[in-house]
């Protein structure tokens, strides 16, 4: 009979599994001492796991005082800022963007002793006096983005949402000596840019947004703050949000008719601004533009005096105003002309700096057909149409008032479309350009057309000049950012004569230069792109003797090396210019071309010395051969990564 065992072990014929005898590691082993029987580390896996532990501490403290600190942080901008309803405070998309972007909360100081924020809107005198800047200094000139009796009412009302606020005040920061800002107008610049962009980030982009004008016209004007700061990547980038923008609310077609006239006109106008601003940001190596003229529908910006009385007025299209066959000859407004000569530039930047060669550009530029013919024929009938060639005291003097004082809003574009015009020409005829043209296509120009494009190009460097010069002497204030680019492509000109045996046209050519480099410090005080062009026509008058060359139809290319020639392009390519200027160079790998690249293919200003389809050898001097690649003086951070990342110590508009 079998005993029944008693207690809690396991019964007689229970299987008992085995269990395998603890060894030591091989290091116990080894050392003969007793085991714990844990995992051995080596020194990084411990530092490893430190860290981690920390950072699980870290996470645990802000989830603990993170809704204090948030909330504190709301009172102290509501009592340093007016009160705003909850129905505002969701569209300025104030909640979400404490709850994404703490650090710019945090800054915010907790009482009036300590230094000012520049991370929530200033006192109401000091935006008054902003706004009032922005509408004396920056509105039409060159972009039009409001109704400015429509904008001022809806500011008095505060139905203005916080992120357009803060790109105006951004865009007028420039122009105040208001004592609120002291010697901080860069940082306040920097913070007002970035604080706007991470409120548009937390409402634009976030699961049911529904893009309004508001954000097309805060998101153009953060990106002209970016691209004249050097910052090339978000500028371009932001450039492009803003015409997605505009395109997805229609605004390249007539509005609905259900708007006031003077709503109706302002979506046209930001349109065009947009429009404009994308042309003249294509004057640069891989840059093409986004709008086609053939997708623009809405009619041109009625004239000044209209928009302001907030009436309506019938005008031409962009097609029409370009057309031949066209019989109204309807005055055509300031900003109108603005448009037409940033059409024409964008065909000229198309054609001269983007070298795409394929089609009717494959002809040569003295062939009656060609691209060049063409785009020459469009700037003759805008000077003849619209009297870009008249002088700037006939077209002003039709604009003063009776007391003879001007309203810098409606000359402003006048000057700027004469200076456009101006530009056009030059980069259609300079040297450089045609040489490109000709070596692509394997032909040598005839020497009449050659001397035949020499001298236009030299003499619209003159009138641009000249228009410069006249602008400053008459007391005119236009200090627009683009305006540097205008006045580095007539100094680079005149620095090719700088040399020449002709005593009258060396002492002309060395006045002008000297007018340009004038009208370009004045600008530097205002645009940060400004003193960079600067840096690279001292480079390129220190190489004039060089440079002149270029003049003749057959240059010796071997003359120039690698630094020589980019010297020269920097001059012609408003993307390098406005960038802060590199001193190191490339290694010759680095310049080799990629196999095919739509943008920077090798027909293109980038490649401006090959003949067609000629590859070059590594360690060659390649980039004499035009070899260019625009990852060049990049920061090695991704685009996409600096565009959203719009504070951190970045460079936002200094």
């Amino acid at each position: 009979m079998m005993t029944q065992r008693s207690g809690p072990g396991p019964a007689p014929n229970e299987y008992r599994g085995i269990k395998r005898t603890q060894q030591a590691c091989l290091n116990c082993r080894r050392k003969k001492a007793k085991c714990s029987g844990e995992r051995p580390v080596d020194d990084l896996s411990r530092r490893v796991a430190s860290i981690e532990t920390k950072l699980d501490n870290l996470q645990e403290m802000l989830s603990t005082y993170l809704p204090a600190l948030l909330s504190l942080t709301r009172d102290n901008a509501n009592n340093t800022t007016q009160e705003t309803s909850p129905l505002q405070n969701h569209q300025n998309g104030r909640e979400s963007f404490d709850l994404l972007n703490m650090t710019a909360s945090v800054a915010i100081p907790p009482n009036s002793s300590e230094p000012v924020s520049f991370r929530v809107l200033p006192p109401q005198s000091v935006m008054d006096s902003l706004i009032n800047l922005y509408f004396e200094r920056a509105h039409n000139q060159p972009y039009s983005f409001f109704h400015e009796e429509s904008f001022r009412q809806h500011l008095e009302l505060k139905s203005l949402p916080d992120f357009l606020l803060f790109a105006v005040l951004a865009s007028a920061i420039r122009f105040s000596s208001d004592p609120y800002f002291s010697e901080s107008k860069s940082e306040a610049l920097r913070a007002y840019a970035s604080e706007s962009w991470k409120l548009i980030v937390a409402v634009c982009f976030g699961p049911e947004s529904d893009p309004n004008i508001y954000y097309c016209q805060a998101v153009t004007l953060l990106s002209i703050i970016d691209f004249t700061a050097g910052r090339r990547h978000p500028g371009w980038l932001k450039i492009g949000l803003s015409i997605r923008i505009a395109q997805d609310l229609q605004l390249m077609m007539e509005p609905s008719q259900d708007l006031s006239h003077a709503e109706q006109e302002e979506r046209r106008r930001v349109f065009w601004s947009i429009y404009v601003l994308d042309k003249l940001c294509s004057c640069g190596r891989a840059r093409p533009v986004a709008l086609a003229d053939a997708h623009c529908f809405v009619q041109l910006p009625c004239d000044e005096m209209t928009f302001r009385k907030g009436e309506w007025k019938k005008t031409l299209s962009l097609e029409q105003a370009f057309s031949t066959n066209e019989t109204e000859m309807d005055e055509i407004s300031n900003f109108a002309l603005v448009v037409l000569a940033a059409s024409a530039l964008g065909r000229t930047a198309q054609h001269s700096i983007h070298q795409n060669l394929r089609g009717e550009s494959r002809l040569p530029p003295w062939d009656s057909k060609s691209l060049f013919a063409t785009i020459n024929s469009v700037l003759l009938q805008l000077e003849m149409r619209f009297e870009f060639g008249n002088s700037l005291e006939d077209s002003i003097s039709r604009m003063c008032g009776e007391d003879g004082s001007f309203d810098m809003q409606v000359a402003g574009p006048v000057i700027f479309s004469r200076a456009l015009f101006r530009t056009c020409q030059c980069l259609l005829h300079h040297p450089l350009l045609l040489h490109q043209q000709s070596r692509v296509l394997g032909i040598k120009p005839p020497l009449s057309f050659w001397n035949r494009a020499i001298q236009t190009c030299r003499e619209n460097a003159c009138s641009l000049s000249e228009l410069l010069r006249d602008v400053q002497a008459a007391g005119y204030v236009a200090t627009y950012s683009f305006m540097g680019y205008c006045a580095t492509i007539s100094a680079s000109i005149h620095t090719l004569y700088l040399e020449n045996a002709d005593m009258s046209v060396q002492q002309k050519s060395a006045q002008l230069y000297q007018t340009d480099i004038l009208f370009l410090k004045t600008l530097a005080q205002r645009w940060q792109n400004a003193e960079w062009m600067l840096l690279g026509l001292d480079k390129l008058a220190a190489q004039s003797k060089l440079s002149a060359t270029l003049l003749g139809p057959n240059p010796d290319w071997q003359s120039f090396n690698v630094d020589q020639m980019e010297v020269i392009r920097a001059t012609i390519d408003y993307n390098t210019m406005s960038q802060a200027p590199k001193d190191t160079t490339l290694p010759a790998a680095a310049l080799i071309p990629s196999p095919w690249n739509p943008f920077v293919g090798h027909d293109s200003f980038n490649n401006y010395a090959s003949p067609p389809y000629q590859h070059h050898p590594i360690g060659s001097n390649s980039d004499i051969y035009g070899a260019y690649n625009d990852s060049m003086g990049f920061n090695m951070m991704s685009p996409f990564t600096s565009f959203f990342e719009g504070g951190g110590g970045a460079n936002f508009g200094g």
